[in-house]
């Protein structure tokens, strides 16, 4: 459980250097309130992971 929560934070220090590094480079915000997934209700996820 360690591990993975150690792997987790190091991926999303990634992530977020990267989304920076391409917001800068394009000079537009990847996040907006435009560029997001409904979120799914319980039925719906459980029907998509199978």
């Amino acid at each position: 459980m360690t591990e993975n929560k150690s792997a987790a934070k190091t991926g999303g220090h990634i992530a977020k250097k990267a989304r920076l590094e391409l917001e800068s480079k394009t000079g537009r915000k990847v996040i907006s309130s435009e560029s997001y997934l409904p979120q799914l209700r319980n039925k719906e996820r459980e029907i998509s992971h199978d």
